[in-house]
């Protein structure tokens, strides 16, 4: 079988210099249900002041890591949002 890692060599060229920073912030495990009484999950009812304050001066969004419809557990919705297939 050939190796078919792609080497450090390759990914350099692939990379530029840019002024722009990314960061990806993954939020795992606050997919919690509405309280019975206020309507609202356990993260619409926390106080979060930061994440509220990134959320406004970023460009936010939604991925289906492995299908639409389909909820994956931790590990693979991790790897598929890393660009591994998780099936």
């Amino acid at each position: 079988m050939a190796n078919t890692m792609i080497g450090f060599e390759h990914l350099k060229k692939l990379s530029h210099t840019s002024p722009s920073k990314i960061v990806l912030l993954i939020i795992d495990g606050v997919g919690g249900l509405p309280h019975s009484q206020t309507g609202k999950t356990e993260l619409e009812s926390a106080k979060k002041p930061n994440l509220d304050q990134i959320a406004k001066e970023s460009i936010c969004g939604l991925i289906d890591p492995v299908s639409p419809g389909i909820t994956p557990g931790s590990a693979p919705g991790h790897l598929a949002i890393f660009g591994y297939d998780p099936v």
